[in-house]
């Protein structure tokens, strides 16, 4: 698994002496993989091998690392989900840029608990039984709730309807930490001073835009609180995300500290995103705008 992260993720240079995440999430998760996994230490632009790397005695989440493993096999075209009859989605043939009727290999992971079907290249196949998530040519019982963080468009999954999604949703609710609630009360309040702190910042950066630019080369839309406002929900949004990004795990329920320590940054995480959404509009009702 180390190995197939190690080749696949782009080098700056042709010697490989370093990984360059690119800012791209798939890259970014395996550089953030090596370096919990002992084997890189972090650069501003991804990572570099250790002259003499070591396995940590705690390892990261076995969870998050085959969230890696999915991620980036498939942002490098070795992992293919497919539609119920086998074939690619017209979506995905035009990422690829391939021509709509061009013949691809069929599907070698079979559909099976609620996953739909998808072809993997062999390498690829051989990591997947390793971690687990394959076994008699389909997906495994493990792989359903790590492709729920991945939410493959092809497949359709209707998640938010199945019932451990429900029960984990009323034990976030029942068993939430202090810490968590009181974070989540701070995310969803939006005060009088926040709006103030608001327009301040968004002024400023309007006038630094204009010095540097020249005030007829930048047009601004005008401030107003209500825009403020808005401004302020996409921020907090974002920061509730993160929050259940690092604290929340489907097969856990919120992490103790020891587990948030093991944790990795996997953003995008379509199922902590649901999450976080069905948890706001259950607690506060009445703040819908930050359940979107």
């Amino acid at each position: 698994m180390i190995r197939f992260i190690e080749a696949n993720l782009p080098t700056l240079d042709r010697k490989g002496g370093e990984w360059d995440h690119m800012f791209t999430t798939p890259y970014q998760f395996g550089c953030e993989a090596l370096i919990a996994l002992g084997q890189a230490e972090e650069t501003g632009r991804g990572a570099r091998p250790l002259a003499h790397p070591r396995l940590p005695d705690i390892l990261p989440r076995w969870d998050d690392i085959c969230v890696t493993v999915l991620s980036l096999a498939h942002q490098r075209g070795q992992l293919s989900y497919r539609l119920p009859d086998g074939c690619e989605s017209p979506e995905a043939a035009a990422w690829w840029g391939r021509r709509a009727g061009a013949v691809l290999p069929p599907p070698n992971i079979m559909a099976a608990h609620r996953l739909g079907p998808a072809w993997a290249a062999l390498q690829v196949l051989s990591v997947f039984r390793a971690l687990g998530l394959v076994g008699s040519g389909q997906w495994a019982a493990a792989a359903e709730p790590l492709l729920w963080r991945e939410e493959p468009p092809e497949w359709g999954l209707d998640i938010a309807a199945d019932p451990r999604f429900q029960l984990a949703l009323e034990r976030a609710v029942i068993e939430m930490p202090a810490d968590i609630r009181h974070e989540l009360d701070r995310l969803v309040t939006i005060t009088e001073a926040d709006m103030t702190e608001g327009l301040i910042r968004r002024e400023a950066h309007q006038k630094g835009l204009r010095t540097e630019h020249g005030a007829n080369r930048v047009i601004c839309l005008p401030l107003t609180r209500e825009s403020v406002r808005q401004g302020l929900i996409f921020l907090r949004i974002h920061d509730l995300d993160w929050l259940f990004f690092s604290n929340w795990r489907l097969s856990d329920g919120w992490l103790s500290p020891s587990e948030r320590k093991r944790a990795m940054e996997i953003f995008h995480d379509s199922l902590a995103i649901r999450m976080r959404r069905a948890v706001v509009r259950q607690l506060y009702p009445d703040r819908l705008e930050f359940s979107g």
